[in-house]
């Protein structure tokens, strides 16, 4: 989910940093672009970490049900 849109990113940033040749381009990337990355790339681990608890909970939840049905 969050891994395409930090690939865009990624893209848009590197293409945009290849033409900057000026400190505003480059103010532009410290302190517009990285900032961006930075949180989407914590999006990506807080989703990723989101899923593998969620799927955690799923199978506690299967073994207390099957418990229950015994």
């Amino acid at each position: 989910m969050f891994e395409e849109i930090f690939a865009m990113v990624e893209h848009c940033a590197e293409t945009f940093r290849d033409g900057v040749r000026d400190a505003f381009g480059a103010s532009i990337i410290a302190d517009v672009l990285e900032p961006i990355r930075k949180e989407i790339g914590l999006l990506c681990s807080f989703h990723e970490e989101f899923q593998k608890q969620s799927s955690n909970i799923k199978q506690v939840l299967e073994e207390v049900r099957s418990f229950h049905l015994r």
